[in-house]
């Protein structure tokens, strides 16, 4: 009974042996492209799921355009089209919330630092002897900002109609939580003072400190400073924060061309009106961002695809050779249960041990890439960095290599370790469902 077993495995354990040397050199392989090819995905992925901090559900974003000329006004003088005041201000807002289902109405100037713009500003903050650059975001007074983007003041906090109403004249500004921390070590900071490094500089109070946001999908900016300032041209963007229970969406569907249409005052015009949702996305397309993040998770489903298929096949093949052994096993008495579980484990800790080699063949290669500007910015070559402009403050894992590198190695271990299981669990059932008698006749 000895002497027929061993006839019956060594051809098996043979074959075996070749069959796990040529899956486990797959798997390096596939564990080093699969490094380069999951990493922008990953990355990009988790930056797109970023909450922005606001909801974007209720709100419309609009255009004006100058649609007038010169005229006298009351006292005579010629009033430039271009030029806001605050009574066309004033006529502007209200014709845009007596619109049946808008609740507030935001105008504001196209400059480089509004929510929404996907251009950086930032001002220097002294503190204490210490110098810290945050993001600077533009607010106009008088104009419920606060409310129409729904910002979120802390406890602690005047309201946000309070903050709304800082006049633009006075040395008031509002921090986020994590511009808060940056400069104070602390976000309990309403009405303490810091000097805002402009030539010359000058201090400034915290009037408050709202909850964190990003002013747009590409950026991770969270450090930020806002700052009063006034709306200066009648050919300015506006923001409107619908009421509850109105579709933002079926607004612009409804309401969109009459809007558009009626919306004309003797120094402007409304020219454009759509979802602010659909605002961000035409900005991630036309600065290149939806292209890039669609080629990185396009190629990394293609990459998945090819892999299942690939370490598939090579696990059937492997299993294959081995219904032979199955079966005479299962003669001497294996149960099927312990066939299975035993074919899992094995091949667990092929994939485990070859993932592990990929990874540290990987390592080296992407340390080597680790180079210092001279200002002191580290850079990873090899690592999937996109140039969001984002504040030391802001740094997130992607931002460190050690971080960035084991998530990544953590998620193309995880992919591979779920393939190579499904690609066993697959022939393994079957082969010890096969017959004792029909294992025993495959060659």
């Amino acid at each position: 009974m000895n002497t027929a077993s061993q006839i019956h495995s060594a051809p098996s354990l043979t074959g075996r042996a070749g069959g796990e040397s040529v899956l486990f050199l797959e798997l390096v392989i596939i564990t080093v492209v699969a490094w380069v090819v999951f990493d922008p995905a990953v990355v990009n992925l988790y930056y797109r799921n970023l909450p922005l901090g606001y909801d974007t559900s209720r709100l419309l974003y609009g255009e004006c355009t100058v649609d007038g000329e010169w005229e006298t006004d009351e006292d005579g003088d010629l009033t430039d089209p271009y030029k806001m005041t605050e009574k066309r201000r004033q006529q502007l807002t209200r014709q845009l919330t007596e619109v049946e289902g808008v609740e507030t109405a935001y105008l504001y100037d196209d400059r480089y630092s509004s929510i929404g713009s996907t251009s950086s500003g930032y001002l220097q903050c002294c503190n204490e002897g210490d110098t810290i650059l945050l993001a600077h975001v533009l607010f106009i007074p008088d104009s419920r900002f606060f409310e129409t983007y729904g910002l979120h003041p802390l406890p602690g906090s005047p309201s946000a109609e309070e903050l709304s109403r800082i006049p633009w004249q006075e040395p008031k500004v509002v921090l986020t939580r994590s511009g808060a921390i940056a400069l104070f070590g602390t976000a309990d900071v309403v009405g303490r003072r810091f000097t805002l490094c402009y030539q010359p500089a000058y201090e400034v109070t915290v009037a408050g400190v709202v909850e964190d946001f990003r002013k747009a999908l590409p950026f991770n900016q969270r450090s930020i400073i806002l700052k009063p300032g006034t709306l200066q041209t009648t050919q300015c963007l506006f923001v409107l924060r619908l009421r509850e229970g109105v579709d933002a969406r079926r607004f612009v569907e409804d309401h969109g061309r009459d809007l558009i249409r009626s919306g004309k005052t003797n120094f402007a015009r409304i020219s454009t009106l759509m979802t602010y949702d659909d605002r961000l996305q035409q900005q991630e397309l036309d600065d290149g961002r939806t292209q890039e993040v669609n080629r990185s998770l396009a190629l990394a489903l293609f990459f998945l695809l090819n892999l299942v298929l690939a370490v598939i096949g090579t696990v059937w093949l492997h299993a294959k050779r081995r219904t032979e052994e199955c079966g005479v096993r299962r003669a001497f008495g294996a149960t099927r249960r312990r066939l299975f579980c035993e074919m899992l484990l094995r091949n667990e800790a092929l994939a485990t041990a070859a993932v592990l080699i990929g990874v540290i063949i990987y390592l080296n290669y992407a340390y080597s890439g680790i180079t210092t500007t001279e200002d002191g910015v580290t850079a990873f070559e090899t690592l999937y960095m996109p140039m969001f402009y984002d504040l030391a403050t802001d740094m997130t894992w992607p931002d460190h290599f050690w971080s960035h590198f084991l998530i990544v190695s953590a998620v193309v271990y995880l992919i591979i370790l779920v393939t190579v299981l499904i690609g066993t669990a697959i022939p393994a059932w079957r082969i010890t469902r096969t017959r004792i008698t029909n294992a025993l006749r495959e060659e």
